[in-house]
């Protein structure tokens, strides 16, 4: 009993150095660092959502579309309401002009957080890039109200905005 629980408490400290790592690296702006530090840790604990995302920010920030978006996916079958991961993973499609998948995650994101502003102006700009000037007005309210106006500017100062 005893050596499982030595080898639990150097599994934990294992896990907790490597995410501590990755988290260090990454606000160093260290992202192959990062990614090594946090795959560490989810080979420690494949369940840990957090490191998952975490790793998927360092591989967006590396350029590395196709790798973000597969953590991004697998943090959110970790963890279903991971608003982040859905914000990201559809900031991501959106960059590869992916509209429609980018639209489905930010609206997955604000089912869980109805008061995402990003979401909402983000999901605005995907519809506009679809030519869907209506939804993308009523996005671009919605984030207003919530204190993101930089769409609705965007779009009134191009003549964009649909009175429907």
């Amino acid at each position: 009993m005893r050596a499982i629980l030595a080898l639990l408490v150097i599994a934990v400290f294992a896990w907790a150095n490597a995410f501590d790592d990755g988290m260090a690296a990454g606000e160093l702006g260290d992202y192959q660092e990062a990614v090594r530090q946090f795959t560490q840790a989810i080979k420690v604990d494949p369940k840990l959502a957090t490191a998952y995302y975490n790793r998927g920010l360092s591989y967006a920030m590396l350029g590395d579309e196709s790798e973000a978006i597969a953590d991004y996916t697998q943090t959110i079958k970790i963890d279903p309401n991971h608003t982040d991961a859905y914000y990201n993973r559809g900031n991501l499609y959106d960059h590869l002009g992916d509209y429609s998948k980018a639209i489905a995650d930010y609206t997955q994101a604000i089912r869980i957080d109805i008061n995402f502003a990003l979401a909402y102006a983000n999901r605005g700009i995907s519809y506009a890039n679809l030519g869907n000037f209506n939804k993308a007005t009523q996005d671009a309210r919605k984030a207003c109200e919530l204190g993101e106006c930089d769409l609705l500017q965007a779009l009134e100062r191009d003549g964009k905005i649909s009175n429907q």
